[in-house]
């Protein structure tokens, strides 16, 4: 997977930086070994990357002298019938395995995906935005900013419309009610793991969540909600929010002074797998035992974050690969003036593995 992202990455780097006109007709592309070193990676990788520019018609190469630019001309940008997808991160987590799925389905249906990024910074999304309405493309497939902060650049988003540019949002969405999405019941989600912890015999459960993205605060209600159904008390103490930049320093420190209160918690409720595993290590820094000592549950259900533990995480399913491909779907039926609006809401799945017990 991790090969197939950088190829991913270098392919779209490249990409738009032709198609945005920053790389000129009949310019070089650096050599296989200069890119390879600027994205430390392979040859092979980078090749990979080469020959999909060449086979989509943005370069061409000579024998012997390297990967030039074609010119890429605005009937040639329509005939490539190109979208924009715009997510909080591209190489990370569960990212690869939803462009993935959306890919399958444009890139099947003739469609070039260019594929930008926000680092969950509200300037970037801004940023990005404007590339969508500076570009041909027919149709894009958003994932908000910051969500939960509100949607402060809701004037590109009116310029999109005018545009009559369809597009969707993915994961979370700013507008519930005449905006098309594809998302997750999150706060269903949190509520299922949190009963389930109760159902274990769990009284005194924390959570940690994501404030500043509307997945984290509809978890942090379900969480909420399901011990106000079992009378248990909240106790504001053992809740931590964070934001995406507070992320690495936050978490361990609270988790730590949680786990050393002499009425320290027996279960942490956790805003994703990745804050889960970081909270396994700092209980396995103070000796206490997953499950025995300290049950954990996370959201996502990503394989490769807990392959580096010794236990997996009880979790909720994220259908990433299906939600990308539906997102796809949905993309095309907007495009195609099939549907004027679609919001599509995934049921959550609880996955019950190693990490909780009695």
């Amino acid at each position: 997977m991790e090969r197939t992202v950088k190829y991913i990455e270098i392919f779209e780097f490249y990409k738009e930086k032709i198609i945005n006109g920053e790389i000129k007709e009949n310019e070089k592309l650096p050599t296989e070994q200069e890119i390879g070193n600027i994205f430390s990676v392979s040859r092979h990788t980078v090749r990979q990357s080469i020959i999909e520019l060449e086979k989509q018609g943005y370069i061409y190469r000579e024998k012997s002298k390297g990967a030039y630019v074609r010119k890429i001309d605005k009937s040639q940008k329509n005939k490539n019938k190109v979208v924009i997808v715009i997510t909080t991160y591209i190489t990370e987590y569960i990212f690869p395995h939803l462009i993935k799925g959306i890919q399958d389905i444009l890139n099947s249906n003739g469609y070039d995906i260019l594929l930008l990024s926000t680092n969950n910074e509200k300037e970037k999304e801004r940023k990005q935005l404007k590339k969508l309405l500076e570009y041909d493309v027919v149709g894009a497939i958003i994932e908000p900013t910051a969500s939960a902060l509100g949607n402060t650049n809701l004037d590109y988003y009116n310029k999109i419309k005018k545009s009559n540019i369809p597009y969707l949002m993915i994961n979370a969405t700013y507008d519930k009610e005449g905006q098309s999405y594809v998302i997750m019941d999150d706060e269903e989600g949190a509520y299922i793991l949190s009963n389930y912890l109760i159902k274990l015999g769990h009284k005194r459960i924390a959570g940690i969540f994501k404030e500043d993205d509307i997945q984290g605060v509809e978890r942090k209600k379900g969480y909420i909600r399901a011990l106000k159904d079992e009378n248990i008390e909240i106790d504001s103490t053992i809740i931590g929010d964070f934001k995406t930049y507070e992320e690495d320093f936050y978490i361990y420190a609270f988790t730590k002074s949680l786990l050393t209160r002499e009425d320290r918690p027996t279960a942490v409720v956790c805003y994703n797998d990745k804050i889960a595993v970081k909270v396994i290590k700092v209980a396995k820094e103070l000796k206490l035992n997953v499950p025995k000592d300290l049950s954990i549950v996370g959201y996502d259900n990503d394989e490769t974050i807990s392959e580096v533990l010794d236990c997996g995480i009880t979790t909720i399913n994220h259908p990433k690969v299906e939600m990308g491909r539906k997102a796809g779907e949905i993309l095309l039926s907007l495009i195609n003036k099939e549907k004027d609006l679609v919001q599509y809401i995934y049921k959550p799945e609880i996955i019950i593995k190693e990490s909780t017990g009695n």
